[in-house]
């Protein structure tokens, strides 16, 4: 069994202060831009696909673009941070190169977020000029439907390739498979089981492969629709379930908060 004392959380980085960013694990100087494992992304592929920045630039968490003012992220990626905290960047898949940076003018945190357990771990955020879509910026729709078990998927993200790696700034992808709760449960140690609950989504891929430190809040995608939000997991590619916000039990939250 895995002791919750000794393990880091994917959301851990989220939750982290600028200062400690800096500080610590992702020092502007050893970023990494990797998800464990992963596929190098061609430029356009995950055009819904964005980065959130620190004010000075540094990267520390993803999303979803889900309509011309709105992103989509997870609540610890939210929690504690204010309007000039957060710059999306958008419309490259290389941190470094291209791309557009909108300031946001308004953050709303799911009321019913709880940061012991992660429950109810989704955020929006507002930028302040509109995105203009192209082939490199495009909104994603939220899926509806209830995800079944065994459904393909694919995880994206800017996040480390692993915690000790220094890698580019590039995005990655990898393809996981949706798992059932029953089956997520009975890998995860006792201490991990409130976390998993029916608006959550756990998946599984090869070992090595993975979502890692800075991916909170990044999307998870079928069939072009968006089904989770990337919230926590133990890193990095160490063949554990990584878990997500289910999209379709947050939808209606979700579409009443982007209203343009």
């Amino acid at each position: 069994m895995l002791r919750l004392s000794v393990v880091l959380l994917i959301a851990s980085v989220a939750l982290a202060s600028a200062a400690s960013l800096k500080q610590g694990l992702t020092r502007s100087s050893n970023r990494l831009g990797r998800i464990a494992g992963g596929t190098l992304a061609e430029p356009g592929h995950f055009p819904y696909q964005v980065a959130l920045l620190t004010a000075d630039g540094l990267h520390y968490c993803g999303g979803s673009i889900v309509n011309r003012r709105w992103v989509l992220t997870s609540g610890s990626c939210a929690i504690g941070k204010t309007t000039s905290d957060i710059v999306v960047f958008a419309g490259s898949n290389l941190l470094n190169e291209g791309g557009q940076r909108y300031r946001v003018d308004r953050i709303v945190l799911h009321p019913n977020f709880d940061v012991e357990v992660y429950a109810n771990d989704v955020a929006v955020l507002r930028v302040v000029e509109s995105f203009i879509f192209s082939d490199t910026i495009q909104q994603i729709p939220l899926r509806g439907q209830f995800v079944e078990t065994g459904l393909v998927a694919t995880a994206s993200g800017f996040g480390r390739e692993s915690i000790s790696d220094i890698g580019l700034e590039d995005l990655r992808f990898v393809e996981v498979e949706v798992i059932s709760q029953d089956e997520c449960r009975e890998v995860f140690d006792e201490n991990y089981t409130p976390r998993l609950m029916d608006n959550t989504v756990c998946t599984t891929s090869q070992e090595g492969q993975g979502i890692c430190l800075g991916d909170a809040g990044g999307p998870l995608t079928n069939d072009g629709e968006l089904i989770g939000v990337i919230s926590w997991g133990i890193p990095c590619g160490l063949g554990m379930p990584d878990v997500y916000a289910r999209v379709s039990a947050h939808r209606a939250w979700i579409l009443v908060h982007t209203m343009i």
